[in-house]
């Protein structure tokens, strides 16, 4: 930067300031804490206005960017949220691996250093579309995967052999039952019996799972040639996910998932399933997280304050001897898993403006040298782990389309969907969901998944104003905005707010009101977490609706008596903030008021007695003896994820699907003085979060939450020279 670009304060000429801390951590992709500690300690270049308050600070692009190009990190300098302090590690050069020649081994490289990629690397697509699970692990020989099948919640192993030119797309799920081998025998979502993360032990010859049965987790172990698991570990208020496997077989790497939504990172003994805790954390948890083969190291990402969305890569000392920032930069760097040699992590970061696969040298729990890209361009990846003979697999996102927002005209007389539904908006395809017209029908709220790395778990809300096509952006001071599946937004009957279900910057669920014009946020009411739901109990309040004149909020919580948890339907005076007691009994997720306030619907579904089905109760506003209106049997279910409707006509809409395909959701009405239900004509991939116009002729929700992914294996990702010191 020349002078010529300065003006008299020295400061760049014509260039827009970032005002604030916000600003300028959203611009490095970090959160406030983190960019106030560099500007405290590695000279972050931030300016001040003399004549306000010393908090008053500005920074200009050009600057951050020369920066961070000549930046070098201090590492191994904790993060606000380690428990104690740890030494400065000495910046030094060392060897790194390097790539660029195998026969004369690892070069030196600069710090920073991009080297050519290796020749000889070679992807190949293992398996990917419909229906293919992520959330497994490849066996240490490459034989096998371990991964969910989504139809039924089953654990399967599936030869790799067996995938080669395979269109999941065309096998149906009792093809995926009988090509592949089930671990679990007794998995089934009526009554949430299914299993989730799985990892290989080192021999190849047993799999460690999540498993939750009836809705109660269980951390088990099977062997891969008898299926017959062996609880390890079952706690009903903390899940245990598998993350790794210790090399000499005697330990399993977790992460914990307390009631209280917070983490912890454990070692579990295969042995008699003691738990020993290493390090306890709050509501960040890892990703990913990996056991060295040497059993004295775990690498993981996490979020280095609660202000960011990206991670950096830490290391922890399973003796508690050292624990460290091992790689801290502005970019989104995630996924760290150990190399065969014991020395090498190889992890994902976008630090280069795509994805890619780096590696760092390790020695004795310290870093060595800077990171190395070992191969660019592989998309929003997330690595699975080595084999032994140093293939790299990796995954990419579970889901192929997140969902868009749709519109459909409705023929409010004969019931029917006219014509095709078209989207919403054209922006951020793949990502949008969860829309709800304003009370006055002008604006449609939405809520985006364009900026978070996998399109999920978005703080993103659009306000599109439906006669102009445009489109305001708000991002609340919240996190984790509603289950797409579960929770919708509420537009106040006033219209000047928006009713989200989410996390504070604390962690802290409950029901947020979000001013639609500055984006502030009101807290309407807190969940209190309820011990006796395990890991679900900040599912103790969910589904608020509120009354048409906005007095009052209707919604669903879960209570504890005498050791019995029984949901009710609550009546809650926004003013007085009384609480009244509307129904107590089996209730399913689904609830909509009548457009004159008089009546309410619900959906239920008993869990302890599937074979009863699912049903529609009508209930008065004030209380009193529901009535039924209408009951399906399996196969066919009134769906959760849909959200009720109901019409100025005086009918109920609601959504339908009949397994083992859930995929496939069909758009039906029945009238709420009960009688027969009708199709109405419209069937989606995963319809689902209706809402109504107001004027009863329009309807909008998503659809295209398809289920998907794929698996991919890197040959040659790191020299043979590295892999033979493993073997």
């Amino acid at each position: 930067m020349t002078n010529e670009t300065l003006n008299p304060n020295r400061e760049p000429a014509d260039e827009p300031a970032l005002e604030g801390w916000k600003d300028i951590a959203n611009y490095l992709k970090r959160g406030v804490r983190t960019v106030k500690r560099w500007e405290k300690n590695e000279g972050l270049p931030v300016r001040r206005h003399q004549h306000q308050a010393r908090s008053s600070v500005y920074a200009y692009p050009s600057e951050l960017d020369a920066w961070l190009a000549t930046r070098q990190p201090a590492a191994e300098k904790p993060g606000l949220w380690f428990r104690r302090p740890v030494s400065t590690l000495a910046m030094t050069a060392v060897l790194l691996l390097a790539l660029a020649s195998v026969a004369s081994g690892p070069l030196v490289n600069p710090p920073g250093a991009a080297a050519e990629e290796a020749e000889g690397i070679v992807l190949r697509r293992v398996v990917g579309g419909p229906r293919v699970d992520t959330s497994g692990d490849i066996s240490p020989d490459g034989r096998y995967l371990s991964l969910v099948h989504w139809g039924s919640g089953a654990l399967v192993i599936v030869d790799t052999a067996a995938l080669a030119g395979l269109d999941t797309s065309q096998i149906s799920f009792e093809e995926w039952k009988q090509k592949f081998h089930p671990v679990t025998t007794d998995a089934t979502w009526l009554t949430n019996s299914t299993a989730y993360y799985s990892i290989w032990s080192p021999d190849g010859e047993q799999l460690a799972y999540l498993w939750f049965n009836k809705g109660k987790p269980e951390l088990r172990i099977t062997r891969r040639d008898e299926y017959r698991p062996r609880v390890l570990l079952r706690e009903e208020e903390r899940a245990a996910a598998p993350m790794d496997w210790s090399h000499n077989g005697e330990d399993i790497l977790v992460v914990f998932r307390t009631s209280e939504r917070t983490h912890q990172i454990a070692l579990v003994s295969v042995a008699d399933g003691s738990v020993r805790i290493l390090k306890s954390l709050d509501w960040r948890y890892p990703r990913k997280a990996s056991l060295s083969p040497d059993g004295r190291y775990i690498v993981y990402d996490l979020q280095p304050d609660q202000d960011s969305p990206q991670r950096d890569i830490y290391l922890l000392a399973t003796d508690g001897s050292r624990e460290i920032a091992l790689v801290e930069h502005p970019a989104n760097d995630y996924g760290p898993v150990w190399a065969p040699d014991g020395q090498t992590i190889v992890f994902a970061s976008d630090r280069t403006g795509d994805y890619g696969a780096w590696a760092l040298r390790v020695a004795d729990g310290k870093a060595q040298g800077e990171p190395l890209l070992l191969k660019r361009r592989l998309g929003r990846f997330v690595p699975l782990g080595f084999t032994h003979n140093g293939d790299f697999y990796y995954t990419h996102s579970g889901f192929e389309n997140r969902g868009d927002v749709y519109i459909a005209r409705l023929d409010p007389t004969g019931g029917k969907v006219l014509g095709e539904p078209k989207k919403a908006t054209g922006r951020y395809e793949g990502i949008n969901s969860l829309s709800a017209w304003s009370p006055d029908g002008q604006h449609l709220a939405y809520v985006s998944g364009r900026q978070q790395p996998f399109g999920g778990n978005s703080n993103v809300l659009v306000i599109r104003n439906l006669e102009t096509g445009e489109e305001r952006q708000l991002t609340p001071d919240l996190s984790n905005f509603t289950s797409p599946d579960q929770y919708p937004p509420q537009w106040s009957p006033d219209g000047e707010s928006i009713l989200l279900t989410a996390a504070d910057t604390q962690g802290r669920r409950g029901f947020y009101l979000v001013d639609v014009e500055t984006g502030a946020v009101t807290p309407l009411l807190r969940i209190e977490p309820l011990p006796e739901l395990g890991v679900n109990a900040y599912l103790a309040q969910h589904w608020p609706v509120f009354s048409p004149d906005g007095d009052r909020l209707y919604f669903v919580r879960f209570e504890a008596e005498e050791g019995e948890v029984q949901p009710k339907l609550v009546a809650r005076d926004l003013d007085t903030k009384r609480e009244q007691t509307l129904y107590e009994g089996p209730i399913g997720f689904g609830l909509a008021v009548s457009p004159d306030g008089r009546h309410l619907v619900f959906r239920t579904f008993n869990r302890e007695a599937p074979e009863r089905g699912t049903a529609l109760y009508v209930l008065p506003t004030t209380g009193g003896e529901p009535r039924e209106i209408l009951r399906m049997q399996y196969p066919e279910t009134i769906t959760y994820n849909t959200r009720l409707a109901w019409t100025p006509g005086g009918y109920i809409l609601f959504g339908k699907w009949t397994f083992p395909d859930y995929e496939h959701i069909e758009l039906w009405r029945v009238p709420a003085a009960g009688g027969e239900p009708e199709n109405m004509g419209l069937e989606m991939v995963r319809l689902r979060n209706i809402s109504l116009h107001p004027d009863g002729r329009r309807l909008t929700f998503a659809a295209g939450w398809k289920i998907g992914g794929e698996i991919w294996v890197i040959e040659n990702l790191l020299p043979q020279s590295e892999v033979a010191q493993a073997e």
